[in-house]
């Protein structure tokens, strides 16, 4: 159900403020609803607290069911009760595990998106430190001109560095 708690302690009896939070409603429904269905039946304890049992939950949860979810009017939820609550009881019990069963994809589905994300993030940190890492060579164009420019300083550094032939000095 919308309003309803999944998990809620199992006890035999509940008191009105732990109906209302488990089914989503609040009291003064409740204590209404008490009014027009007379299939809720709380045993009042002293001071005239109310005390649900395991039963009362189930039928408010089937009335929430009705009313709310499922937009009938109170008279409607009545003929409902009287013709085949069981039924609705069953419809409401699959309905309600459905439910559940989507939640528990969705958080699979969340968690795997999750997984996925932090993969992708890893990757990308393994390409940074790779790029990092990795001196990067760049390479610069040079015209023919500027290759025979340096060519030719070449060639001449090499002939300025020829032996010069010294002839030997006489003295007579």
């Amino acid at each position: 159900m919308e309003g309803e708690r999944s998990e809620y302690p199992k006890k035999q009896f509940y008191s009105i403020s732990e109906v209302a939070e488990i089914v989503g409603t609040n009291e003064s429904t409740l204590r209404f609803w008490e009014r027009e269905f007379k299939e809720i039946k709380p045993r009042r304890a002293s001071r005239g607290i109310r005390l649900y049992s395991n039963a009362d939950l189930q039928i408010v949860k089937l009335i929430y069911h009705l009313v709310k979810e499922k937009g009938l009017t109170l008279d409607g939820a009545k003929k409902r009760l009287k013709e085949n609550s069981a039924k609705e009881n069953s419809i409401m019990e699959v309905m309600n595990r459905l439910k559940e069963v989507r939640a528990e994809l969705l958080a699979i589905r969340n968690y795997i998106d999750f997984l996925e994300t932090e993969e992708r993030e890893r990757a990308l940190q393994k390409e940074t430190k790779k790029t990092v890492s990795e001196p990067q060579q760049t390479y610069v164009e040079v015209s023919e001109e500027e290759m025979l420019a340096e060519e030719s300083v070449v060639d001449i550094a090499f002939e300025e560095e020829e032996p010069k032939t010294t002839t030997p000095l006489s003295l007579f």
